[in-house]
């Protein structure tokens, strides 16, 4: 069994419609709940910025996490097994490329394999 969770202002259909065209969405295959933003951009936002890039990351799982990833174009550029069901870090990005737009999405997998992934943000460093 997988979810699909979609975060809305309110359970209008116009409401649901606009928050998947705004990709504010993740899947998970257990019970699991992910909210993950930078500055004041939820997870599927596109956006630019003029600071280096920053994720918050709050997940809270059925079992413990034994790793959670934040991935970048493709490429793991942070892990950590917090071994807890409850896990919260921020991380920064602190080699952007300006004038880049790169993605960065979140992907946890808890001690008994069941997963969750977050929309990926899109976003282009602007440099200062």
């Amino acid at each position: 069994m997988s979810y699909t969770i979609v975060l809305v202002t309110d359970d209008r259909r116009e409401a649901i419609l606009e928050s998947l065209r705004k990709r504010h969405v993740y899947a998970a295959t257990d019970e699991i709940l992910a909210d993950a933003s930078s500055g004041s951009h939820l997870m599927g936002d596109v956006f630019s910025t003029a600071e280096a890039p920053e994720l918050r990351v709050k997940l809270s799982g059925a079992e413990p996490f034994a790793r959670v990833h934040i991935i970048k174009d493709n490429k793991y550029v942070y892990s950590t097994e917090p071994g807890a069901r409850e896990v919260e870090f921020r991380w920064r990005d602190n080699a952007p490329p300006p004038g880049k737009t790169s993605y960065y999405y979140v992907r946890g997998e808890q001690q008994d394999g069941e997963l969750v992934w977050v929309s990926p943000f899109w976003i282009t460093y602007t440099g200062r």
